[in-house]
């Protein structure tokens, strides 16, 4: 099955990258990879999970963090296909629903609430972040 899964907020604690917080580029790009942190036991569960799913991370983070994502994903040895940096915003929910039906994605792991009510009502199955174990693994 094909598993899509937010980032900021599912794998890590919270969001960094957002644009309420108005930081300057230069800190996503050195100090916020350094500090964020992931979900305590995320890795572990994303890794059964990734035994028997295709894993791919769609993420409302702009599309110039995707290389640095990508680092740090990597850093943390996080197991996923492919990601999507599909940008925050005017239109966020509608790229994101973009990205998973291009996947062809059959769950989508979301902790926006508001995310989840617009992908459920175009016909995507969405789990929150803390259901995600439970409706995935059993």
């Amino acid at each position: 099955m094909k598993i899509g899964i937010d980032l900021d907020g599912v794998i890590t604690p919270i969001g960094l990258i957002n644009p309420s917080l108005k930081l300057p580029r230069w800190l996503y790009v050195f100090i916020i990879p350094i500090i964020l942190l992931m979900v305590p036991n995320k890795k572990e569960e994303l890794k059964k999970i990734a035994a028997n799913h295709e894993i791919i991370i769609v993420s409302a983070r702009p599309k110039w963090s995707k290389a640095l994502t990508e680092t740090w994903l990597k850093y943390h040895k996080i197991p996923y296909r492919r990601i999507y940096c599909v940008g925050f915003g005017k239109g966020t929910k509608q790229r994101k629903l973009e990205a998973i039906r291009q996947e062809g994605i059959e769950v989508f792991v979301e902790d926006n609430v508001r995310i989840r009510a617009f992908l459920n009502g175009n016909s995507v199955r969405t789990v929150s972040k803390q259901l995600l174990n439970g409706q995935l693994l059993s």
